[in-house]
């Protein structure tokens, strides 16, 4: 019962089938209707003629001392029973019921009085039969019978003039209503179109312009509910940025007094509990500031701030000078390549992109291992790539690295799993694109961010 109950209904497929139905049943009924008074037509029209040959068979009969008898030629008694498409048979009955004349197997006739007739069917030789049965003043009774043959051909053509038409009005009505159905169920295919292509953050109210009245109120309870999902993630947003924010001063108080006590004389044990402090702190103090630039990120996504025109090279070159020390210091050759690539985006997120891609580059690539990082136009695309000699990423976690605080198992190094989180939000903000492979010739992870062109002029090839 749950299975039926659960089961996706449509409604063109409902609306069709009711039409159809409904077609179908009418054109049923004309039929039998049609047959019903095709068949009285041509009884009507072909009694008439079977009666004369049965009045003309009464009055020849005549009276002798041979008995009664039908006194016509043969030749004349054939021509008033012949027809060129059914049998035609007749029979003379006397008032005790003997056979004087004609067939001997046409059945009795019913009870009928002086100079009447009755028309009915009856099987003669096999086959079925209409028989007129006439009773003359003195009880005979002659009957006079022929197949159906004509009348079915009759019945047969008044069904076909009157049901072809219906069946071909029927059939265009159906073509019709398919597409008619299509054109009113446009808007609701339109609105699946829309919610199919929209981001997953993407929150704002549908438009309800030239929306049937119909569906009028689902837009308006939907974009209730989006107004709603809205509030609390801007909620979340503002609670996980006041957080952040307010951790990072103490973290950052915290971190310079361990850093000032580890200038100091202290005895091992001690200094070994301090150093683990003060990576412990550095950690959350990273955790916070991540947290902040993901909160920024979802922000602006969420309220669709304004893009600027940004060349990809000057934002990679503010890196380079930024994070070239720390890689001296970790014996890594940190390279660039770059080239103009010009986009629409967000300043303040952009380094951010940048940062998190060097981040984790670094943090995983061996001593005496290399990162580069390159900009550019590619086939009119701007792109921004960041490759290292690190580990490398299996196929099959390349799209759980992009998830929040997802880490490979077995992964070293003291990451908390939002540099990469914080880089999808950051492209997904640009409508762009991350594809994540090896390097060519070597080992390790190649992440290349691909953006929408700013305009056909501002691509140019490297």
């Amino acid at each position: 019962m749950s299975d039926v109950a659960g089961a996706p209904t449509s409604i063109r497929r409902r609306l069709l089938l009711f039409l159809i139905s409904s077609l179908v049943l009418m054109v049923a009924g004309a039929a039998a209707v049609t047959y019903w008074v095709a068949l009285r037509s041509a009884n009507d029209a072909y009694d008439r003629s079977l009666l004369d040959p049965a009045l003309d068979i009464a009055e020849n009969l005549r009276f002798d001392a041979a008995g009664a008898h039908v006194d016509l030629p043969q030749k004349a008694l054939e021509a008033l029973v012949y027809d060129q498409v059914d049998r035609v048979v007749f029979q003379v009955r006397t008032p005790t019921n003997e056979i004087i004349d004609g067939v001997p197997d046409l059945p009795p006739p019913p009870e009928l009085g002086p100079g009447q007739q009755a028309f009915f069917d009856r099987i003669n030789g096999g086959e079925k039969v209409r028989v007129v049965a006439h009773q003359t003043a003195n009880g005979y009774v002659v009957q006079v019978g022929e197949t159906l043959h004509k009348r079915n051909r009759l019945v047969g053509e008044i069904l076909v003039a009157e049901l072809v038409p219906a069946s071909l009005i029927a059939i265009v009505a159906i073509a019709l209503a398919w597409l008619g159905i299509g054109r009113g169920l446009r808007p609701l295919e339109n609105l699946r179109t829309e919610l199919m292509l929209r981001a997953p953050r993407d929150l704002h109210p549908l438009s309800e312009d030239a929306v049937p009245v119909e569906i009028a109120p689902l837009i308006r309870a939907f974009n209730g509910l989006l107004a709603q999902v809205r509030d609390a993630s801007t909620m979340q947003q503002r609670f996980l940025a006041n957080a952040a924010h307010q951790l990072r001063t103490p973290l950052a108080g915290l971190q310079m007094h361990l850093e000032l006590l580890m200038r100091r004389e202290l005895a091992s044990d001690v200094r070994g509990e301090v150093e683990r402090m003060h990576g412990a702190t550095v950690r959350a103090s990273r955790l916070a500031n991540q947290l902040l630039a993901l909160a920024k990120a979802e922000s602006a996504a969420d309220h669709g701030q304004e893009l600027e025109r940004i060349d990809l090279r000057t934002i990679a070159g503010a890196a380079a000078r930024e994070w070239a020390p720390r890689a001296h210091a970790l014996d890594i050759d940190l390279g660039f390549s770059l080239d103009r690539a010009e986009i629409l985006g967000d300043p303040l997120l952009l380094p951010e992109l940048v940062d998190n891609l060097l981040d984790n580059a670094l943090r995983y690539t061996p001593t005496g291992g290399t990162v580069t990082v390159g900009t550019g136009c590619r086939d009119d695309v701007p792109f921004l790539c960041v490759e290292d000699t690190g580990p490398g990423i299996p196929v099959a976690e390349r799209g759980k690295v992009l998830e929040r605080f997802y880490r490979m198992p077995g992964t070293p190094g003291d990451g908390s799993g939002l540099g990469l989180a914080i880089v999808q939000e950051v492209v997904a903000r640009h409508k762009g694109q991350i594809e994540i492979d090896f390097p060519k010739g070597q080992r390790g992870t190649r992440f290349c961010v691909r953006f929408p062109n700013a305009s056909p002029s501002a691509a140019l090839s490297p």
